[in-house]
């Protein structure tokens, strides 16, 4: 094993439990003399979380939540309850969101308030507990113009009606007008389905668009086809993923239908290899499976499938489902047309006003599909964003989660945003609330390591082992930075702040600089 490969490898364990107790010391001292030190609960929870004394952590997180809180800076309350709310048990979850309930409600955020609500409730009915979760939605305050529907939802979760809000309610999606367009529609060789007729609008609408339907059945093919065809769109078909995939890097449909179990490549080989094509990771794709576990849907939402649909499925639903999805991409089609005419942008402004956090809240609130740029001096990057979700980040060499990170440590600079239509490859899948509770973690661990570094006017440059280690090995991603950065021309401070937000960075920093292969410059100098 070459150096460079121990150094690698001594990266990922843990510090030496004697010095995590001394440094947790130091923080207990720090708040016996102040017990309001928010630095040192964030660095005492941090060393208790990474020593595995999970109570101790949690009681440091939530005592800096409530200081947070008490000091308005709610977002930050709320990150670090939510960080404790993933290392709790599911009383303590309930509890911690619950307060993360009362922050959203007191700041107006009713959405947000509700979303928590509905984790509450959650939470209570995997116990078993549901006259708890029935007392909570009761005690719950106004969620303001949309309480009553919001409460409505609450109540239906845990098996209550409102009497009240149901009189004069029909209790079905069905209107006289609806039922009386409704007819049936025969699809030859198969048996009789139900279908809403197409307006010949619409079909005027859908006739430039193309559907393209993936799978190893024929029968299936020629009932879906044949149904989608009312709607007027094009139909183009195909019977394994590698055909699949030649037709829609030709054709570029508008919408993927695709079996799951297929022969040469499956539906979800399909799919990943779509995501690593500019020109197809951005088509809508529909997963048509006969597989209805739970866990199987879960697991394709979150790769980014946008529909799954279990065999045996209703002819009229799916056609009404494929209808919505062509009229959204016509209305971003629209959306796009007027930002490109208009040529300017939606959203603009200094990040010292609106922090890339708070952008990225306001996009999913709007739900909105788009580039936002952002510029500091001569550093620019960008976060691709469909309907509200980030999907792609890029900063210089970096691409996903790393330069996704490094923005969001931004505080200075300015962004713009334009709504378009987005064709990248989808590098990042997680939610908005976790990629903030994420940074956040990510922050924590950034001060820790750069707190083992020396003083910031240093001036750090790569050591002659280090070059002659990287001579016999190949060496990851997070190396190409620092071999640009610790040249010997750049103090230590103005390397990290090109390094923030990278914490894969700062960690191997941390590592090769406790191992002598990033030394002094001066004193390398002087040898």
């Amino acid at each position: 094993m070459t150096l460079f490969d121990k150094v690698w490898q001594q990266m990922n364990t843990r510090l030496d439990q004697a010095k995590l107790s001394r440094e947790a010391e130091r923080y207990r001292q720090a708040l016996l003399q102040n017990p309001n030190d928010t630095e040192a609960l964030r660095q005492l929870g941090t060393l208790y979380q990474m020593a595995g004394m999970a109570e101790e952590a949690i009681q440091c997180f939530v005592r800096l939540a409530e200081l947070y809180h008490q000091n308005r800076q709610s977002e930050l309350a709320i990150a670090y309850y939510r960080k404790v709310e993933r290392m709790g048990d599911n009383e303590r979850r309930a509890s911690i969101l619950k307060e993360i309930v009362r922050i959203h409600q007191s700041l107006g955020q009713f959405e947000e308030a509700y979303r928590a609500a509905r984790q509450v409730n959650e939470v209570y009915l995997s116990m078993g507990q549901k006259e708890a979760a029935r007392g909570f939605v009761n005690s719950l305050p106004s969620f303001g113009e949309k309480d009553e529907v919001y409460r409505k939802e609450l109540r239906e979760m845990v098996g209550e009606r409102d009497e009240s809000w149901a009189q004069g309610a029909k209790g079905t999606w069905r209107d006289q007008e609806s039922a009386q367009v409704q007819q049936a529609v025969p699809l030859a060789g198969f048996q009789q389905s139900k279908v809403v007729p197409t307006s010949s609008e619409e079909q005027a609408l859908f006739s430039e668009m193309t559907i393209l339907i993936v799978d190893d059945d024929p029968n299936i093919i020629l009932l879906l086809g044949t149904a989608i065809k009312t709607l007027g769109c094009q139909v183009i078909t195909a019977s394994n993923g590698v055909e699949g995939i030649d037709k829609a890097l030709r054709l570029r449909p508008n919408l993927i239908i695709s079996d799951l179990l297929m022969p040469k490549m499956d539906g979800s080989q399909f799919f990943s290899k779509l995501q690593e094509y500019p020109e197809t990771a951005a088509i809508p794709f529909v997963c048509l499976t006969s597989r209805g576990q739970e866990e199987e849907k879960l697991a394709a939402f979150q790769k980014g499938v946008e529909d799954y649909w279990v065999k045996p499925f209703s002819i009229a639903e799916v056609t009404l489902r494929v209808k919505k999805l062509l009229q959204r991409q016509l209305q971003q089609m629209q959306i796009a047309y007027a930002s490109a005419s208009s040529a300017q942008a939606e959203l603009s402004g200094n990040l010292s006003d609106m922090t890339p956090a708070d952008l990225l809240r306001f996009m999913e609130a709007k739900r909105k599909t788009g580039i936002a740029r952002f510029r500091n001096g001569e550093a620019e990057g960008t976060i691709t964003f469909y309907n509200g979700t980030v999907i792609d980040a890029q900063y210089a060499s970096l691409v996903g989660e790393p330069a996704l990170y490094t923005l969001l440590n931004w505080v200075n600079g300015s962004f713009t945003f334009v709504s378009q239509m987005v064709s990248v490859p989808r590098t990042i899948f997680a939610s908005t609330n976790e990629i903030l509770a994420q940074m956040m973690q990510r922050y924590d661990e950034e001060y820790y390591l750069i707190e083992q570094l020396p003083p910031p006017n240093t001036t750090l440059a790569l050591s002659y082992r280090f070059n002659e280690a990287l001579k016999e090995v190949s060496f990851p991603r997070s190396i190409e930075r620092l071999i640009i950065l610790f040249d010997g021309r750049n103090t230590l401070g103005e390397c990290l702040e090109q390094l923030r937000g990278d914490t894969e960075a700062i960690r191997l920093l941390v590592e090769l600089y406790h191992q002598g292969l990033i030394v002094d410059y001066t004193a390398y100098l002087r040898q």
